[in-house]
């Protein structure tokens, strides 16, 4: 463990200690990263960006889980567990997919 520390100390300290050679790549990385994050649009802006390219006529998107709570209402009977299960299934599958399985 003593000599993992030392390892680690040594890793870290080296740059600040010898310098981390010429700073022209850390201010082309930095002048970058500004460039790279002035381009990204804010929040607003993707969500009129998103509502004006949904049609306006559109029905809203069941979710998953409105879905399943309406498929697990419509299990009864015997195989009311079976149902269920599968409704859970299905609802794992529309999770991972964003569609409903039609099975």
């Amino acid at each position: 463990m003593i000599c993992v520390s030392v390892m680690l100390a040594i890793f870290l300290g080296w740059p600040l200690a010898f310098g981390g050679g010429s700073n022209s790549g850390n201010i082309e990385s930095k002048s970058g990263a500004k460039a790279a994050t002035a381009t990204v649009p804010a929040k607003q802006q993707m969500l009129q960006a998103v509502q004006a390219a949904v049609p306006a006529g559109t029905v809203a998107v069941e979710s998953c889980y409105k879905r399943y709570q309406r498929e697990v209402k419509l299990c009864s009977g015997t195989s009311s567990a079976t149902c269920r299960l599968k409704s859970s299934d299905n609802w794992d599958l529309c999770e991972a997919t964003g569609f409903w399985p039609d099975k």
